[in-house]
């Protein structure tokens, strides 16, 4: 029975005094076999395609049910974050592996460092924000606010960051089949798996990584200044880390993550008026290509084989071992 909402946000039923329904959870807990085979077994999430198989089988009852069901039976395409202890992977590993969530930090902390100078030549760092313009407007008027009861909220210092999540595409271009997996040789000198663990003998297991599913992440850079000189020095900041893309870097994703400066724009006004205050607002919109890491695979290491020479083939007319021989591995260290 699967678990209906675990952990700190249980669901609650219309009708308090009375118990959950266990069917609210689907009963049927057959697995789809790995790599989309048949162990013979048979099972509720099966659908044939075929016509002589199934086309009119159960056609006078209501059961939509079978009618189709998901072909995900790859363990690297079920897009699960933690295992399954009821259908134990013991060969793929799954984790949350927070790709997205590293690639936002990576990119506000490329923005972190950036400075303005005053007219005695003293350098005052320039906050950043996550958040969208207003999040971040409201942020830095929070801690304006004075802290006596008279509740005025003095005006916002600037200049100032913010850098937000846009949008998130698939890009198909960079995609490489998951069935190609790097063992991490290149971590060690004689070109042996780098990520391995010991479970019997030393290094009897290894583990290696697909290249994961490339996505394109937009990013929003705002920043406000209140002089243009501040603008100006911000921009000379900005631009030269783009020369010709910028880079960051995401645990799990172990391939190059580059970021490009897409376009900027700005709401220059040459004639402000004498009612309100200018700002000096630039945008820039960015793209990072990096990946969602995928799960990681687990092997066992082969450190002993043993060879058998008979004078025949057939099993049943051997009647002579010519020779033994057992070659052990060289151990993996």
């Amino acid at each position: 029975m699967d678990t209906i909402n675990p952990g700190n946000h249980p669901e609650q039923s219309l009708n308090e005094c009375n118990e959950k329904s266990p069917l609210q959870s689907p009963v049927n807990e057959d697995y789809t076999p790995d790599m989309c085979g048949d162990d013979g077994d048979g099972s509720l999430n099966s659908v044939s395609g075929l016509m002589d198989e199934g086309w009119l089988d159960k056609a006078c009852e209501y059961q939509d049910d079978q009618e189709g069901k998901h072909a995900l039976c790859d363990p690297l395409q079920t897009g699960s974050i933690l295992n399954d202890l009821r259908n134990p992977q013991r060969n793929t590993v799954y984790r949350y592996s927070k790709g997205l969530r590293g690639a936002d930090r990576a990119m506000k902390d490329m923005f972190s460092n950036l400075v303005v100078l005053d007219a005695d030549g003293k350098p005052h760092p320039v906050p950043i924000v996550w958040g969208s313009q207003e999040r971040a407007v409201a942020a830095i008027m929070f801690d304006n606010i004075r802290k006596d009861k008279s509740l005025v909220v003095d005006r916002i210092r600037l200049p100032m960051l913010s850098i937000y999540q846009s949008d998130i595409q698939f890009n198909q271009e960079r995609y490489t089949y998951h069935q190609a997996t790097n063992w991490l040789r290149d971590a060690r000198r004689n070109f042996k798996p780098g990520f391995t663990t010991q479970e019997f003998k030393p290094r009897d297991t290894v583990f290696g990584m697909a290249r994961g599913v490339p996505i394109d992440i937009g990013y929003t850079l705002m920043a406000w200044t209140l002089y243009l000189e501040d603008m100006n020095q911000i921009i000379e900041q900005i631009i030269p880390k783009f020369s010709p893309v910028a880079y960051i870097r995401v645990r799990g994703v172990q391939w190059e993550t580059i970021v490009k400066l897409e376009s900027t724009a700005n709401n220059l006004e040459t004639e402000p008026g004498d009612q309100s205050l200018r700002v000096i607002k630039y945008q820039f919109n960015l793209k990072a290509e990096t990946y969602i890491p995928q799960p990681i695979k687990r092997r066992k290491a082969v450190l002993d084989t043993r060879l058998n020479f008979f004078n025949q083939v057939d099993e049943e007319e051997v009647t002579e071992v010519i020779d033994r021989l057992q070659n052990t591995v060289e151990e993996l260290e």
